[in-house]
């Protein structure tokens, strides 16, 4: 089925636009955020590169030279060349191998600026101790803020449910009511920014004429100071799916990834349109383009595609600052002072007859950004061998990048950390441990770092750090299971969030319910397990897994929560439903995880439940001593200490048969 078909089996379904947005950026996006499964699916990873070679048709208006290098471009920007020109970046895209395996220019830029102010510690903790008795979304790093599905002031709840907005008056929680929603038709909404009366919605809008690559990255900003007629203030777009985001004293940093697509027609390639475009209403609602002039190179970069960021103040009318670098993103770290980017270069060396590759090498690439305000600058560049599994495996601290990574060499994988100083370059490291397995969980606290690795048991690594030139393996422990999350309880104790394992008959290691564990690592040297509790068996999941913004902490209110869909009696890979809902924990350094109680939006009959999408608990928060657990059909109030309903609203749902449907058609 072609891209026409695609889109002609798409308007016949009346589905809303959001459920078709989704699924064309599931078919016709790459978004390689999950390099480490390419270790263990080279063959998918083949097909990928064979489809990607076979529609990058060569470019006619490409200029070969001889050594199909571009002309020479003035570097600026902090040793970065500019594009300049439409012929320039037509021999920059050559000088890349059309798969997986890019090339690079031999430009030699002149040395990065460096970066003479240090940043305080990212992972500085802070377990919502704040005067205000309401709960914020569990970030990384303290001062940053990071957009979610849901936020509110004490007083609101601001929560993304499908195409809409919905904003509840959560004053009197025993009669919840919305106060006003805010609807969209062609914007799939993800996330939100709030600070005071400013609420920021992150979303990504479709162009009409093309679903494949003409997605924009857009961040509406509304005034909500009358919570029933949010007025919107301003829109700021840029090409491209959306990446990540951060907010830090009111200045939003926009990150999205763009293609370059002119390869699907080559005959009459528009040169505005394989530039970078962006839309910022304080300007004028008029769509505009960066000109290559304005666009910079990063020759490293493996990927056909800008990486373009946007960033501006909520509390002015300043022009947002749009910049377009060539070359692509993928997992964003960022503290107070700099932004960290990303990207994973993968170099294969062989290829068998069979259809895939046998082996290859990875190396991360990060490019770091000082930010100023609304100022962001490139700084430098630097590369460590592996790749990193997600934004907690980096961190900084006193002026060093910190990263772990895991290598892949042929069939062999081992796992490393590396220091890098403000230029980046590698100052300190530890290379080779837990050879043959993988990093699934990384933690930096002040000199201090945890790692989980996995094969059939879980080694949880000490770390220290405190000479960054010399970090040093202060203990290890092997326990069953693994952590994917690792999340701080105070200073000398650490929780991890995983998968309990066990092997089987055949000697092989499954996974067998959702397990918690508490480590103290009072003694690094000899780190131990205090105590654990495991929950469900095989099939039970929580988003708490793969995503830290579930998870409800504070140390303050000894109190923990996240979202579970528990399954038990899993036999011949059916997994049998028993609750859907959420759990609320005790917890101390006594007494270890006290349930508390779960609390589920929906009913439970007798035996087995039925998954209802509508119903599945997506966050928990509180205001207060009441918990609200929300979901996209419904919102529940309970009293944490007694555990009795208060309150509920219904949220209205769209027809989820429609998604069935439309997954049925595209497939």
């Amino acid at each position: 089925m072609n891209k026409d078909n695609y889109k002609e089996a798409i308007n016949e379904i009346k589905a809303s636009s959001k459920v078709k947005n989704e699924t064309i950026n599931r078919i016709t996006t790459v978004k390689r955020k999950t390099r480490q499964k390419l270790v263990y699916t080279l063959s998918t990873v083949m097909i990928a590169a064979v489809i990607i070679i076979s529609i990058a048709i060569p470019l006619k208006y490409r200029n070969t030279t001889e050594e199909n290098q571009p002309t020479k471009i003035v570097a600026d920007k902090g040793g970065l060349p500019r594009v300049e020109n439409f012929e320039n970046l037509c021999n920059i895209l050559e000088t890349k191998d059309t798969g997986y395996n890019y090339g690079k220019i031999s430009e030699d830029l002149e040395d990065s600026v460096s970066i003479q102010e240090s940043s305080k510690s990212s992972d500085t903790i802070e377990i919502n101790t704040t005067s205000s008795d309401f709960s914020k979304t569990n970030v990384q790093v303290e001062g940053v803020d990071e957009a979610d599905i849901v936020k509110t002031d004490g007083e609101y709840i601001y929560y993304v449910s499908e195409d809409k907005i919905v904003i509840v008056n959560a004053k009197d929680v025993s009669n919840l009511k919305i106060e006003s929603e805010l609807n969209y038709e062609d914007f799939n909404v993800y996330e939100l920014y709030l600070d005071n009366n400013k609420l920021i919605v992150i979303g990504t809008r479709y162009d009409d004429t093309d679903y494949y690559y003409n997605n924009f990255t857009v961040a509406k900003q509304y005034n909500i100071q009358d919570k029933t007629n949010p007025i919107l203030e301003r829109e700021i777009e840029i090409k491209g799916y959306y990446n990540s985001s951060r907010m830090i004293n009111g200045n939003v940093y926009l990150i999205s990834n763009q293609y370059i697509d002119f390869f699907f027609d080559d005959e009459d390639i528009n040169e505005d349109d394989v530039k970078p475009k962006y839309k910022d209403t304080i300007i004028s609602e008029e769509q505009k383009c960066l000109g290559f002039d304005e666009i910079y190179y990063i020759p490293d970069s493996e990927e056909r595609m800008y990486l373009n960021i946007a960033s501006f103040d909520i509390n002015n009318k300043e022009d947002a600052n749009i910049q377009s670098f060539l070359g692509g993103g993928e997992e964003i770290y960022c503290s107070e002072n700099n932004l960290y980017i990303a990207n994973a270069k993968y170099e294969y060396k062989d290829y068998r007859i069979f259809g895939y590759y046998n082996n290859y090498d990875v190396n991360t690439y990060i490019y770091k950004f000082k930010l100023d305000g609304t100022n962001v600058e490139y700084v430098a560049i630097g590369n460590v061998p592996g790749y990193v599994i997600n934004q907690f495996a980096m961190d900084e601290n006193d002026g060093y990048f910190r990263i772990a990574t895991t290598d892949y060499n042929g069939n062999k994988t081992d796992n490393n950390l590396y220091v890098l100083d403000e230029n980046m370059n590698i100052v300190g490291k530890i290379e080779n441990l837990a050879k043959d397995e993988r990093i699934y969980s990384v933690r930096f606290m002040q000199n201090r770092a945890y790692m989980v690795t996995f094969v059939e048991t879980d080694p949880l690594f000490v770390i220290d750090l405190t000479d960054p030139t010399n970090p040093i393996v202060l203990g290890e422990l092997k326990i069953p299971g693994f952590s994917t999350y690792l999340h701080p309880y105070d200073d000398t104790h650490i929780i991890g969030f995983g998968e309990e394992t066990t092997t089987n008959k055949y000697g092989r290691v499954t996974t067998n319910g959702i397990k918690m564990a508490m480590f103290d690592v009072t003694d690094p040297s000899n780190p131990k397990e205090m105590f654990k509790t495991t929950i469900g068996t095989a099939g039970t999941y929580s988003e708490l897994l793969n995503n830290h913004k579930a998870l409800l902490f504070s140390k303050e209110k000894n109190l923990m929560a996240f979202p579970i869909t528990i399954s038990e009696d899993a036999s011949n890979y059916k997994y049998n439903l028993r609750f859907q809902g959420a759990m609320i924990y005790n917890i101390d350094l006594v007494n270890g995880f006290i349930l508390k109680g779960m609390i589920s939006h929906k009913e439970t009959e007798e035996g087995y439940m039925d998954y209802d999408y509508s119903k599945n608990v997506e966050r928990i928060i509180y205001i207060g001593n009441n918990a609200f657990t929300l979901s996209k059909g419904l919102i529940k109030v309970t009293d944490i200490e007694t555990m009795d309903t208060i309150g509920s609203l219904e949220i209205e749902t769209p027809e989820y048969t429609n998604r069935l449907k439309l997954v049925e058609v595209m497939e």
